[in-house]
């Protein structure tokens, strides 16, 4: 079923199969034909051509929604067209259109879509696809008020429908007769209005009767034409229901009354009191077991917010609807579903956003307590809306004190964080290590006795993270503890010793992104220590660089194999769709599943060694760069320098394991950023030379992969703009020359067209929104952005 427009759930019917009847089809086809003329006729139509096609129409809608025996489609069909009918006869009062600047839409199907301002020109000036001129159907107050009454009786019928598309369609047809109501009232319409509030009342009642049945019910269901247990004749034909998929009519049921609430505003509280109802919520928000009955409880909170940001500052429903929303910001915000957290962070923006203006808190530091650990966090998660949308909340409310309100409340932030890093969900304990490397950051650098006396619990948090069954929150953690070297290197020193076993260790580790982020917290250690930490890595780098020369000798068909041996993939541990924890398997280490909580772990290879000794030789070389942090004088001198750089090129030689490409591919990715720190005169006389046979080889050669041809070919044009084309050029042999400019006009024939260029918008939201606390970010490497944790 298409339910974009009446016109395209009209002729949903038509294509429905097994076809629809007859006298079903009998009726949509004429409707299908008066909308059409009625909406999008070029030509003045005759008045009454006019009255009889609005007729027409209006009789169809009467027919499908009050013919017995009709299949949900058709009904649906019915409650669709006549809700946007009625919708079409509503005038919104001005006071509703300044009531808030915010999109007031209630979520009623599909995924939430978060909304952000633009901040950049690619995102504001892009331009939007032209809908087709139409013209809304206009009825009469009689007929206005017959179909307002037909749907009130069919939003009373079929509430609990078995269909929940059905009881979807309802909901939006109670909130279209909620704001006819409102319209009515504008009018000054007294004797429609005073139907449509008898109505209301009638449908109110009825939903919140709904809503207790089925709170009271539980998760047992029965169950009909179910065969008795052979083992026991008397037990009960129930069925327990699940906690994901929709929970009877309780999900729609929550829906329905977000929608009745929206269009009545503040009227709500002057036509019915909130009660057991808002205990009720409270409870389907926080304790209840389905994730949509969470959200949708929320989503009608959100709409009590908006109403009582207009209520009289004297009203009672103040006090119980606060006390209602700190209990909830504090569980929902950190549920582990990511449903219901951007439920929690849209009625979160609505709370500071448009209730805290008008009725401001007397005393907001317990809130703040709970809301700003949460609202950090939640600038981490891996879910991109609930990070986006919960990144431009901050710069709404918090644009300009959010640092100084960290800071009031480091204690409340960091048990919080120290918490998190104990979760559940390893998505939540890598946010968790990205929260606190901010934390050492940014409070560092203006409020560093605040968070000075907590620097010990969050190391002690992020290292029990570093034994995490889950690579990305091992990554996240090395990071973070390398940033907290640097930020607090004499509180840090004490667990300097466990500390450096950890880096070294995920120096070597299996995942290419865990070496990196190993070497980049390494870097921060020497820029934190010194010479005595400058050493050891250097005594590392000598030990480990050769280590791809050790790797067994493999040829490529025996790898690929290898990768495709059943027996090795058989029985093996399985994973969830749409997560990277574990389907199936035990709870090990710290007892938390993560995505390498799993029997069988591949052993380290001794070239991935010498992978990591490529990121670490970066950062020693970064040292030199005089960039904000980085010490000059800590830099290598070239006569230890070129030994280590004549030393890798002959290690990346190597050929007898396939996964020399990978290594290959690792040095030309890194090498241009070295360059660049060495210093283009410096790289040009001494380091140049090294590495241009292997460059031009590795694009030669027609075995090499893809992905380290790719990388040669990126190197050899960073490289040649750093020292100049000529004379990059020049210092190769001529067959060199040639594969030098095949390589550049097949890159410049392969480069991006179009306004992506440059990277001017990003599919994943507008540029800037990542900033935490509303500061930049500090410069640094070109590896992990060291203010967040995340790999720019």
């Amino acid at each position: 079923m298409d339910f974009s427009s009446p016109s395209r759930a009209l002729l949903s019917l038509d294509r429905r199969r097994p076809a629809l009847p007859e006298d079903i089809l009998a009726i949509s086809k004429p409707m299908f034909t008066g909308l059409t003329k009625l909406t999008t006729s070029s030509k003045s139509l005759d008045g009454q051509v006019t009255q009889e096609l609005t007729q027409q129409y209006l009789d169809g809608v009467d027919q499908l929604l009050t013919k017995p025996d009709l299949r949900w489609e058709a009904l649906a069909v019915g409650v669709y067209c006549g809700t946007g009918l009625l919708e079409a006869q509503t005038n919104t009062p001005a006071s509703a259109q300044d009531k808030s600047t915010s999109n007031t839409t209630v979520y009623t199907d599909g995924p939430r879509v978060p909304s952000s301002t633009p901040s950049h020109p690619a995102v504001a000036n892009m331009p939007s696809i032209p809908s087709p001129p139409t013209k809304p159907v206009k009825l009469t107050k009689e007929q206005t008020l017959q179909l307002a009454t037909t749907l009130h009786n069919i939003s009373l019928a079929h509430l609990e429908h078995s269909e929940p598309r059905i009881r979807t369609l309802v909901a939006k047809a109670v909130g279209a007769h909620a704001a006819y109501l409102v319209s009515c009232n504008a009018d000054d319409d007294k004797e429609s209005a005073n139907l449509l509030k008898q109505q209301c009342a009638v449908l109110h009642q009825r939903v919140a009767s709904s809503i207790e049945e089925h709170m009271q019910q539980g998760r047992e269901v029965p169950v009909e034409n179910v065969e008795k247990s052979t083992n026991d004749d008397n037990a009960p034909k129930t069925a327990v229901l699940d906690d994901t998929t929709g929970w009877r009519a309780l999900e729609t049921n929550w829906q329905c009354l977000a929608c009745f609430v929206q269009p009545l505003g503040n009227l709500y509280f002057e036509l019915f009191p909130l009660g057991i109802l808002l205990d009720q919520c409270e409870s389907s928000a926080i304790e209840h077991v389905n994730r949509h009955v969470r959200a949708a409880a929320m989503l009608v909170l959100e709409q009590w917010v908006r109403a009582a940001a207009q209520a009289d500052k004297e009203s009672p429903i103040h006090a119980a609807l606060c006390k209602t929303l700190t209990k909830v910001l504090k569980e929902g915000l950190g549920d582990n579903w990511s449903q219901v957290r951007m439920a929690a962070s849209v009625l979160c923006r609505a709370f500071f956003r448009e209730y805290l203006i008008h009725h401001p808190m007397e005393n907001p530091k317990p809130m703040y307590a709970v809301v700003i650990p949460r609202m950090c966090l939640n600038r981490f998660y891996l879910a991109q809306g609930v990070k986006l949308y919960s990144h431009d909340t901050w710069r709404q409310v918090f644009s300009e004190n959010g640092l100084e309100l960290v800071a009031e409340n480091v204690g409340a932030v960091c048990r919080y964080y120290v918490k998190m890093c104990d979760a559940n969900n390893h998505v939540v304990r890598e946010a968790a290590c990205q929260a606190v490397a901010e934390l050492a950051v940014k409070l560092s650098q203006r409020y560093p006795e605040q968070l000075q006396p907590y620097v010990s619990m969050l190391l002690q948090a992020l290292l029990m993270c570093f034994h995490d069954e889950s690579w990305p929150v091992r990554d996240e953690a090395c990071l973070a503890c390398g940033i907290f070297c640097k930020a607090y290197p004499e509180e840090c020193r004490e667990e300097l010793k466990t500390l450096w076993d950890r880096w070294t260790e995920q120096l070597t580790d299996q995942i290419w992104s865990v070496r990196e982020d190993a070497a980049a917290a390494l870097g921060d250690a020497m820029q934190a220590y010194g010479k005595e930490m400058v050493d050891k890595c250097v005594a590392l780098v000598k030990k480990l660089m050769p280590s791809a020369k050790d790797q067994p000798a493999m040829t490529m068909d025996e790898y690929k194999q290898k990768q495709n041996d059943i027996e090795s993939h058989t029985d093996a541990q399985l994973y969830s769709c749409g997560s990277l924890a574990p389907k199936l398997g035990k709870k090990s280490g710290a007892g938390r599943i993560g995505c390498s909580s799993c029997d069988v772990n591949r052993p380290k290879s001794p070239w991935e060694a010498t992978d990591g000794c490529i990121y670490l030789l970066r950062e020693l070389v970064l040292l030199g760069s005089g960039e904000e942090g980085t010490n000059p004088e800590l830099a290598l001198p070239d006569d230890q320098l070129l030994p280590f750089c004549r030393e890798l090129a002959d290690v990346c030689r190597v050929q007898h394991f396939p996964q020399g490409d990978d290594l290959r591919a690792t040095l030309w990715r890194q090498l241009p950023t070295m360059a660049r720190c060495l210093g283009k005169q410096r790289f040009k006389r001494l380091y140049l030379d090294i590495f241009t046979d292997l460059l031009m080889s590795n694009l030669e050669r027609s075995t090499a992969s893809a992905l380290s041809k790719h990388a040669a070919g990126q190197c050899a044009e960073e490289l040649a703009q750093l020292v100049g084309y000529p004379i990059f050029r020049g210092r190769l042999d001529d067959y060199q020359q040639a594969t030098f400019d095949k390589a550049m006009r097949e890159r410049q024939h392969n480069a991006p067209k179009g306004p992506m260029d440059g990277g001017a918008f990003s599919p994943f939201g507008p540029p800037g929104m990542m900033d935490p606390f509303m500061m930049n970010p500090p410069g640094g490497r070109g590896s992990p952005n060291s203010a967040t944790g995340v790999r720019s």
